[in-house]
């Protein structure tokens, strides 16, 4: 491809480019078509379809030669001196190093704010991917035209650093003290995430007129966050980013033999930075640093680049140079302040912590909200809620109350602890593990028991038979050579990102075959498409309104048994600590009128196709259930 010297930076920034935006656009329609059109078995049908065509088309290029004539020269107006290799390889593993952290970063802020559902990763790593591609293209323009495209690298490099800086501080502010972005604030605050399949039904009723305008404004918020957040914070970095690539190739080229070996080595080394900053940020920054030091570390990073550019420059203006880089690291806010603003909240009202996994916070109510209980959230999203009650409750006490000698059981999950604590309240249970991946989780909940007098939650944290495993739930239960009397798993929408993994037709095989015999599997069912695949993979299964229970052997469902339990002294104390009224709790589940629905292995189960499995999570892509 490269024919000529002056024509090797803008050559090869248009390949760049080209490659780049084609995979800002694999990421996109992966996300928004293949995936909940054919799952990701499909999807990676169609991705081998299509290499086979680029791999098809290669072949003409063995016979065919392009004419040299006919496309002119390129000339450039450079004059410095190119960069040695070495020198390009440190500054761009530096580059690539800063340029990987910050999309760590970016997107654990934004998969907070949007409160990530599957659609999400994939969106934003196509605005990723598009700025840096658009970027590169931009370049091939920008890089005949500059005179010293070394310190235009250089100056563009540091750019990336302070624009991240003073547009995260910004936005953050903006949206919590600007009126006019009220409705984005309330949707950080909330607890529910906006469903994507819902949004876009919503927005095709607008579009009809179908709407009013406060429901077209709610609607709205779903593409306004998704899009225009990301646009805003990611799209100009990573424009700079892709702006940079050729004039680095023009500072290092200087060799024609030799471009190609150049080009290479820089893109390797770059890579080497980003894999080093993947790395290093996930295990070591995000959980020591947290992720407001950590944007201040990277900021300072960015500034070595400003550095080497003005470093032939007057001393009044390096001075001012440093002034304003250290002037926009400590505009960045702090660590409780930054998270308590991508919740929609201030800093005082929340218990935070953060680890490699993401962010566990306890948001207290707000002075004289109607609402006075604390609300739990993991990575933005929330979850749970104390005092304890309702759904979380009832999913943890019924099948230990309904099982004769619940001795170990295991929990995925943690929250506000609220099933955990159900779960725990028969005397007979001698073990209990309950998994969590998000390890900060705990450490948020006992903050909030030092402060708290929340009897419940005190108790718990003190409980001698409850272990806490920081880790997978689904990996746990895979490497465990333990058997459990009951498993269960906190409730767990199926919309959210990677929830597929707790609602899948393996992972209940995997659970049946963790069950020591007339062990139970409990399931919270939020749909029917969970409900058949679960009765699809146990031999006999008890169906209650929301919560389905499943096991290898028959289950008794003895309502006066479990009436008598239920007025058992110690259960009794054990839910007053939580403040909760058993009997009451349980009602909806064991009265006369509630529809109770029972399987066997002798019920056909054939007619029962569609379900959610780990290749195709159907519920995770809000997908609506199709026909038989």
């Amino acid at each position: 491809m490269i024919r000529d010297l002056p024509g090797a930076a803008v050559r090869t920034g248009r390949l760049y480019g080209a490659n780049t935006l084609g995979a800002a656009v694999g990421a996109l329609l992966t996300t928004w078509l293949l995936l909940p059109l054919y799952g990701i078995e499909g999807a990676i049908h169609h991705a081998v379809l299509l290499n086979a065509v680029c791999a098809a088309g290669i072949l003409p290029l063995l016979w065919l030669r392009p004419s040299h004539a006919a496309e002119p020269q390129l000339k450039t107006i450079q004059d410095e001196t190119c960069w040695s290799l070495r020198r390009c390889l440190m500054i761009y593993a530096l580059s690539g190093f800063i340029a990987l952290a910050l999309e760590m970063l970016w997107f654990r802020l934004l998969g907070v704010m949007l409160k990530s559902t599957a659609f999400t990763f994939g969106t934003l790593l196509a605005v990723y991917l598009g700025g840096v591609g658009a970027g590169s293209l931009a370049g091939t323009w920008l890089a005949p035209r500059v005179r010293r495209p070394a310190k235009g690298f250089l100056y563009l490099q540091c750019g990336i650093g302070f624009y991240t800086g003073l547009m995260t501080t910004g936005v953050l502010a903006a949206v919590n003290h600007w009126p006019w972005l009220a409705g984005v604030r309330k949707y950080l605050d909330g607890y529910e995430p906006v469903d994507a399949s819902t949004t876009l039904l919503q927005l095709q009723k607008g579009w009809a007129g179908a709407l009013s305008l406060h429901e077209l404004l709610v609607a709205l918020i779903f593409p306004v966050l998704h899009l225009g957040l990301p646009l805003l914070l990611i799209g100009p970095p990573t424009l700079m980013m892709g702006l940079s690539y050729p004039l680095l190739q023009q500072a290092a080229q200087s060799d024609l033999k030799l471009v190609g070996r150049r080009v290479g080595w820089i893109q390797t080394a770059n890579i080497v930075g980003s894999m080093l900053g993947a790395v290093l940020v996930s295990t070591l920054l995000l959980p020591l640093l947290g992720t407001a030091l950590t944007l201040r570390l990277l900021v300072l990073l960015s500034g070595v680049f400003g550095l080497l550019a003005v470093a032939s420059a007057r001393r009044s203006f390096k001075v001012a140079f440093a002034v304003l880089m250290f002037a926009s690291i400590l505009a960045l806010p702090e660590q409780q302040t930054l998270w308590a603003w991508a919740h929609g909240t201030t800093p005082e009202r929340i218990h935070l912590a953060e680890d490699a996994a993401g962010v566990s916070m306890l948001k207290k109510p707000a002075p004289g909200a109607a609402n006075t209980a604390t609300t739990v959230f993991a990575n933005g999203i929330g979850q749970s809620w104390i005092p304890f009650g309702g759904i979380h409750s009832a999913l943890g006490a019924l099948p230990s109350l309904l099982h004769p000698d619940p001795q170990e059981i295991a929990v995925i999950g943690l929250g506000s602890s609220d099933t955990l604590f159900s779960a725990s309240s028969r005397t007979e249970t001698r073990d209990i593990v309950c998994i969590e991946i998000l390890g900060a989780a705990l450490k948020t909940l006992r903050q909030y028991a030092e402060e708290s007098t929340y009897a419940a939650l005190r108790a718990l944290l003190k409980d001698g038979r409850i272990r806490h495993v920081t880790g997978d739930g689904r990996q746990f239960l895979m490497t465990t050579k333990q058997r459990f009397d009951i498993i269960e798993a906190d409730a767990l929408r199926p919309t959210s990102a990677h929830s597929g993994n707790l609602y899948s037709e393996e992972y209940f095989r995997l659970l049946l075959s963790r069950l020591k015999p007339g062990g139970f599997a409990v399931k919270w069912a939020p749909t029917q498409r969970v409900e058949d695949t679960f009765v699809r993979v146990f031999p006999h299964v008890l169906c209650l309104p929301q919560i389905i229970i499943g096991s290898n052997q028959p289950i008794l469902w003895d309502v006066a048994a479990l009436r008598l339990r239920i007025n058992q002294p110690e259960l009794q104390h054990h839910f007053a600590l939580a403040g909760i009224d058993l009997p009451a709790l349980l009602a909806p589940f064991i009265a006369r009128d509630v529809p109770i629905r029972v399987f066997g292995p002798v019920d056909d189960r054939a007619k029962l196709k569609d379900l959610n499995t780990d290749v195709f999570p159907r519920d995770e892509f809000s997908l609506p259930a199709f026909g038989p």
